[in-house]
């Protein structure tokens, strides 16, 4: 299909390029430049390529505030993180903004460094500011936050965490199940002295659960769970080298260990080196989230695989199919995958 001659000016008079202009342009009916821009899969790809053309050469914006007062909608998705200091929620979010994007939402991401009063103040913030949903991390959440959600009746999700008898819909995955998940790979290794590098748990349900997960799934193989030694830390590298310095003197037989998350575990990484401490031969270690840089750390890092992306995509599809006060509590369950690398190995006292 060509591109027709540039009108001179906009239907409307304005300078300004309307639908119509466009389709004149792409050589197509105005409706069918509403399809491609509100469902692109019903346009063909060679008309959803001229109707692009034809609104790159215009310079045309549609009018979304206008187009919010028809519909109800504001087409606003906010999403509350913990941080971006790291790349631990950013496939979530992809995930999120891409679905979303599919469906002319936009998303507006904001980071409360696991702080739940400030969590509170950016959700009623973005609720004041109009957002059709609101996308929330694990369910531990001050009550004021979950009366200011009831009380707007605003679509909300929360990811990374299941709980059947929980207000809002959840997509994510069983923490606790993950973390033993871990603990029995170990056990079948053969290792009887443990340790565990976790984020702080305090306001964190997510961190909690993996601490329970990892030393309940011990004790269930008749090891006590008091030997086991916990470390909390923030999820930075240097506070997990630091983690594992003190794992190292205060439990110098230890042989395995699960971090909360692979930032922390490269950084147990680091001070096995620093100490000359062999993985897997001496020390076994295993990380949690499969972030892209586990495979690529010296060894590779065995962790466990979360489906950040597909999160983030299921959690916009409820999103894009639920109508604003109309939302039905759901849980959607995804599954973790332990990844065997090279930090995992027999106990010394199995090596032959």
């Amino acid at each position: 299909m060509s591109i027709q001659s540039t009108p001179k000016k906009s239907s409307a008079g304005s300078g300004r390029a309307s639908i119509a202009d466009v389709a004149r342009m792409a050589g197509c009916a105005p409706v069918t430049v509403s399809r491609r821009l509100n469902d692109p899969k019903l346009v063909s790809p060679e008309v959803v390529k001229a109707i692009d053309e034809a609104i790159e050469a215009l310079g045309y914006v549609r009018n979304e505030s206008a187009r919010a007062l028809r519909s109800n909608r504001s087409l606003l998705v906010g999403a509350i993180i913990p941080t971006l200091r790291h790349s631990i929620y950013a496939e979530m979010l992809e995930g999120l903004q891409n679905t979303l994007a599919e469906s002319g939402f936009a998303l507006i991401h904001n980071t409360s460094d696991y702080d739940l009063d400030e969590e509170f103040t950016q959700a009623r913030t973005l609720i004041e500011r109009g957002v059709d949903a609101l996308v929330l991390v694990g369910t531990r959440h001050r009550a004021k936050t979950f009366d200011l959600i009831k009380a707007r009746n605003v679509t909300s999700v929360v990811t990374y965490a299941l709980q059947s008898d929980f207000g809002l819909t959840s997509v994510g995955f069983d923490n606790r199940r993950a973390a033993a998940m871990a603990a029995d790979r170990l056990l079948d290794l053969g290792h009887t002295r443990f340790a565990m590098i976790a984020g702080h748990t305090s306001n964190n349900d997510r961190a909690r659960a993996r601490v329970e997960g990892f030393v309940e799934a011990i004790a269930a193989r008749g090891l006590k769970a008091e030997d086991v030694l916990v470390v909390e830390a923030s999820y930075q590298i240097g506070e997990g080298r630091a983690a594992m310095e003190k794992i190292l003197a205060q439990k110098p037989d230890v042989t395995a260990i699960l971090c909360g998350s692979d930032i922390l575990a490269i950084g147990a990484l680091y001070e096995c080196r620093r100490q000359n401490i062999e993985v897997p031969r001496r020390l076994s270690i295993v990380g949690f989230d499969n972030l892209e840089i586990a495979a690529y750390t010296d060894p590779p890092l065995s962790t466990l695989d979360v489906p950040a992306y597909e999160m983030g995509c299921e959690a916009a599809n409820y999103i894009i199919k639920t109508e604003p006060g109309k939302q039905t509590i759901k849980k959607v369950e995804l599954h973790v995958q332990f990844i065997e690398r090279q930090t995992t190995g027999p106990a010394p006292d199995r090596r032959v």
